[in-house]
């Protein structure tokens, strides 16, 4: 009689396993640094599985983020939310997304399809206010059009970039983190660094060629890009006095782009990188 008691707890056990793996959503795809038009189509993979199961959702989990990008995982998240509305076309309560231990290294994406009776369990963001000077995000700007649309990770979410290989995406999201940040951490600053290129680098029969002289961007170009950024920064509600710019010079990389830095209360002001120094002309004196 014990022993068949035994044998019926043990299957009540192992059914009782099963039922709860199988109210657990689905993991589908996992990936971690990945270019935009591959995870595009590692979304776009999800949504036909998720149209494939009745009355089911997709399940986006974010975890950590990248070393020189502390607004990453958001971006990432408002990139696929972009594509998963705008490319695709799915409804946005179709899609769910979580941030899961932002503060951690290196950034990981799961997606999951969600069926009707599954339980989804919450993750802890775990965001914390970083108490040492970390970069926010960069902006690049690859023409020197400095219009306000180009200030991307701080712009209310747009539509996918059509370009491929376009880097990062509008995204609200990040945008009201690094406000809270500052809320958060009285007497805190967003320091703007603006790199500019030294062009040594063009395009001719369509090849990249080298020049041995560079034609410099105009030191104007900063000002425009600071104005650009600083206009966007005030609209969604930042103050004036908590926005402090820096020039950092010029980069041979042909990677004209604005730098974020936020910098708690007694935090290192971040030091500009440029890696090249224009040669200043040398003087001739006049005869008396």
């Amino acid at each position: 009689m014990k022993k068949i008691t035994l044998q019926l707890l043990i299957v009540f056990a192992l059914a009782f396993s099963v039922s709860a793996q199988e109210n657990k959503p689905e993991l589908f795809d996992e990936f971690g640094e990945m270019p935009i038009d591959e995870m595009r189509f590692r979304v776009i993979n999800l949504a036909l599985e998720v149209n494939k199961v009745p009355n089911s959702k997709a399940l986006i989990e974010i975890y950590g983020r990248q070393k020189r990008s502390f607004a990453s995982a958001y971006i990432r998240g408002s990139l696929m939310k972009s594509i998963w509305e705008k490319f695709i076309k799915l409804p946005p309560e179709k899609l769910l997304i979580q941030f899961c231990n932002i503060n951690k290294e290196p950034i990981l994406t799961k997606l999951s399809v969600v069926r009707e009776n599954d339980k989804i369990e919450p993750c802890d963001e775990n965001l914390i206010v970083p108490k040492e000077t970390v970069l926010f995000e960069s902006s690049y700007f690859d023409v020197t059009d400095f219009s306000v649309s180009e200030i991307k990770f701080i712009s209310v979410e747009n539509d996918y970039p059509s370009v491929e290989g376009t880097e990062g995406n509008y995204s609200e999201i990040a945008q009201n983190v690094l406000k809270k940040f500052l809320k958060n951490s009285p007497g805190s600053r967003i320091y703007i660094i603006a790199y500019l290129n030294a062009n040594f680098e063009t395009i001719e029969n369509d090849e990249f060629v080298t020049k041995k002289i560079p034609v410099l961007d105009r030191k104007s170009h900063a000002n425009k890009m600071f104005r650009a950024a600083r206009k966007v920064l005030i609209k969604n509600g930042f103050s004036p006095s908590q926005i402090v710019a820096i020039d950092g010079g010029y980069v041979k990389g042909n990677e004209r782009r604005l730098e974020f830095w936020f910098v708690p209360n007694g935090g290192d002001i971040p030091k500009p990188q440029p890696d090249y120094f224009p040669k200043r002309a040398k003087r001739t004196l006049r005869p008396g």
